[in-house]
């Protein structure tokens, strides 16, 4: 074979691999581009334990706003504060120009009680629709937080704190991974790593939560086998208090009878992006960091806030601490 005819040969196989590979990884990123936006498409149903937070209360309105259903788990779903929210927040959005794509069902759950979580797995069951199997995701927001030096503070303080963080976290994995095996979907818990503010009086706390990851650690291993996700959400840069405060009324002094406002924005937009993406990515990480290590991060407003009309003076009061 004479010297050109072996060179303009090896060019045009040269173009055809490059053509062929490239078409390869066409397709590859085809899939993965397809399968995320059914993915996204189709959000699907989410569980989170405790609207009674700030914190779980944005994470119910954000996630109803891109599509899901979300039974917002509550220890009064009736009368309570986060209740009249989240009641008051659906009528507003029913006159909005963009209505709510998802929806918001309150109910009653304890993660104290396992008498009450079964009475939550039979409400939440019969609210399934017809040959609907289970659900995407149990968000765990629960948790109780008492700050105080070990000498001065109550044993009965620490007892609910390890009964919350730590027992309740195994009975929410016991309670609700009935709805997960069926999807293979996600069990979802706040990861240690309160990282910022004082750490003073906070002993039994930060033991608590480092039995949460503990417990996050086994029950991946546990349920891996079902095909059932357990993620850990990296809660480093948000405070302790952040965790479980209550939402937090506050009243427009400039005009009288202006409506009270109740601001629940405790995750910035990135956070709730990286929440987006723990629910929904195709191969979810074990771990995600809602904060981002940086100097210049900062939190931003959130679109789900919560505004309502007034309610009487005895709700507005009705702050309290999960």
């Amino acid at each position: 074979m004479e010297p050109m005819t072996a060179l303009v040969l090896a060019f045009q196989l040269l173009a055809l691999f490059s053509i062929a590979g490239a078409l390869l990884i066409y397709l590859i990123c085809k899939v993965r581009d397809d399968t995320a936006e059914v993915a996204e498409s189709q959000p699907g149903t989410v569980l989170v334990t405790s609207a009674d937070t700030a914190l779980g209360l944005q994470l119910c309105t954000h996630l109803a706003n891109k599509g899901c259903r979300v039974f917002a788990g509550m220890r009064d779903a009736q009368d309570s504060l986060p209740a009249k929210l989240l009641n008051g927040w659906l009528k507003m959005r029913e006159y909005n120009e963009e209505p709510v794509r998802g929806a918001i069902i309150p109910m009653q759950l304890d993660v104290t009680r396992e008498d009450v979580l079964r009475e939550t797995t039979s409400a939440m069951g019969a609210h399934m629709n017809a040959g609907e199997r289970g659900i995407a995701a149990v968000i765990n927001t629960s948790g109780s937080l008492f700050r105080g030096r070990v000498e001065v503070q109550e044993a009965q303080q620490w007892e609910h704190m390890l009964k919350t963080n730590i027992l309740g976290s195994l009975r929410v994995a016991k309670a609700f991974v009935g709805f997960l095996r069926p999807t293979r979907g996600r069990l979802i818990y706040l990861g240690a790593g309160a990282g910022q503010g004082s750490s003073d009086g906070l002993v039994a706390f930060n033991a608590s939560r480092a039995a949460v990851e503990k417990c996050v650690d086994e029950l991946r291993k546990e349920l891996q086998p079902y095909g059932v996700r357990v993620v850990a959400l990296d809660t480093t840069g948000l405070t302790a208090e952040a965790l479980y405060k209550a939402p937090v009324p506050h009243t427009d002094t400039e005009s009288e009878g202006a409506p009270t406002q109740y601001t629940a924005d405790v995750l910035s937009a990135n956070a709730l992006q990286v929440i987006e993406r723990a629910l929904w990515d195709v191969v979810p990480l074990e771990r995600y960091q809602l904060v981002q290590n940086s100097k210049l991060n900062f939190m931003l407003p959130c679109r789900s806030s919560l505004r309502m009309t007034k309610l009487g003076a005895g709700a507005s009061r009705g702050v309290q601490r999960v």
